[in-house]
């Protein structure tokens, strides 16, 4: 379990000494692991496979990992005495000592819920998982230190605390208080929002196939339209043995006191309310994916996450992954030119690598000469892989373009006649101030029947 422990050693206070001088102390009583109770409805609504071409994405998947981790608080302050006189008297835990025997019993055990683990004299540069193996810490996280850079392993800005120098009683008191809810058991909503074929769902699979361990049961909801939804817990229902009605699981799922996920995908319709089929309540966990901007006003608080084209190099690697290309430094500039092109956009770049492989006169030389001469055919040309989403460019664009107002779709329209990059934005400013006074006998037909239209 404490890959690096040695030196062990217990004092008063139940604390137990790492070789990189962190002191470690376990609140709490732990329980065996048991991963083989798992429900029957766990075989229905499971997730699919990430791609095997999946690139990138790293910040996401940490920042993933670290939501769905149990919480992590974080209280620095240059007083350590303070500090100490939290772990003596204001942690509302029962103690239990880590000595070298004790920690050799549970290793193979996993820490509850119900405890908690406090790091002290923690410094900035730990890497957490290089003392706690993920798999067995069910425990929340309580890490303390002297230096203000200890706040970069809390689970969320909201979970990070300053105790000044001079504080005093009711100071801490009521930081500890605010701690106290950070440590609560709380239900986490995350949502992944962007335009269509910016690899949102894969990211999710990625995810979950690394880190399914950290839940009881993983459901995989098709979230395009009610009635997908209504099929879907229906099967989920059925399995359960509770009802078939979207009521029946929504009641099952708030009463299921678990660490259950449940993921909605392509929540991309706004008639489509989520909150008819999520429990409020505070357990189990939900990832939302959707293109609406306003799916966003469901994220936790501190949880929010962006999300949007790839970086430069992981287009590349992506590129020359479909294309099946060797990265030589001559086909690498090659790449660039064609990624800079299609905006890193990972559809887009997934195609163009699919295509080149695929069509023997198109390499990662002449691409773009045909991408211009037959744009159509690309934008349109659907790829042959396992992957689940099987829309071309064009119909992601599409479907994203169709979602959009009216006054919107015609801004876009308006500015497909420009160059895209350096659009100038004072040229839009100046005409929705527009009002037809300022025009002269040369402006036979002013723009202002448009203008009103964009003001529709």
């Amino acid at each position: 379990m404490f890959s690096q422990a040695s030196n062990f050693q217990i004092n008063g206070q139940s604390i137990f000494t790492t070789a990189s001088t962190i002191d470690v102390t376990y609140h709490g009583t732990p329980r065996a692991a048991n991963h083989e109770h798992v429900l029957s409805i766990s075989s229905v609504l499971q997730c699919p496979s990430p791609s095997q071409y999946f690139v990138g994405r790293k910040d996401t998947l940490r920042r993933l990992s670290k939501i769905f981790s149990p919480p992590v608080v974080t209280i620095w302050s240059p007083n350590t005495d303070v500090l100490k006189d939290i772990v003596k008297a204001k942690l509302k835990y029962s103690g239990h000592a880590l000595d070298q025997a004790y920690a050799e019993i549970i290793k193979d055990q996993v820490l509850s819920a119900e405890s908690l683990l406090v790091l002290e004299n923690a410094d900035s540069s730990l890497v957490m998982e290089e003392h706690i193996s993920a798999s067995q810490v069910d425990a929340p996280m309580l890490v303390m230190s002297t230096s203000p850079a200890i706040s970069s392993l809390a689970s969320c800005t909201d979970f990070s605390f300053h105790l000044p120098e001079c504080a005093d009683h009711e100071a801490v008191g009521s930081l500890m208080s605010s701690v106290e809810k950070c440590l609560l058991p709380a239900q986490r909503i995350i949502t992944l929002v962007a335009n269509g074929g910016s690899g949102k769902t894969q990211v999710v699979l990625q995810f979950i196939a690394k880190n399914a361990f950290r839940f009881s049961n993983i459901w995989f909801l098709d979230a395009t339209s009610n009635a997908t939804l209504a099929a879907d817990f229906k099967q989920l229902g059925k399995a359960a043995g509770v009802g078939e009605e979207v009521k029946d699981v929504y009641n099952f799922l708030a009463r299921m006191h678990q660490n259950w996920l449940c993921i909605f995908d392509n929540a991309d319709d706004k008639q489509v309310y989520l909150k008819d089929y999520i429990p409020c309540c505070d357990h189990g966990n939900i990832i939302i994916t959707s293109r609406l901007s306003e799916a966003s006003e469901m994220d936790s608080p501190g949880w929010h996450i962006d999300f949007g084209d790839l970086d430069k190099e992981d287009a590349i690697e992506l590129l020359l992954k479909h294309a099946h290309i060797e990265t030589y430094k001559m086909n690498m500039n090659l790449a660039i030119q064609i990624v800079d092109a299609l905006g890193y956009h990972a559809l887009a770049v997934s195609t163009a690598g699919a295509y080149i492989h695929t069509t023997a006169t198109c390499t990662l030389a002449n691409y773009l000469v045909r991408f211009n001469k037959k744009r159509r055919d690309i934008l349109t040309y659907r790829m042959r892989s396992l992957d689940t989403y099987q829309r071309t460019v064009f119909s992601a664009f599409q479907l994203s373009f169709e979602k959009l107002s009216y006054p919107s779709q015609f801004l876009m329209q308006i500015s497909a006649h420009f160059h895209p990059t350096a659009i100038p934005m004072e040229m839009f400013t100046r005409a929705a101030a527009f009002t037809g006074k300022d025009t002269g006998p040369v402006d036979l037909d002013p723009p202002t029947e448009a203008i009103k239209l964009l003001d529709k």
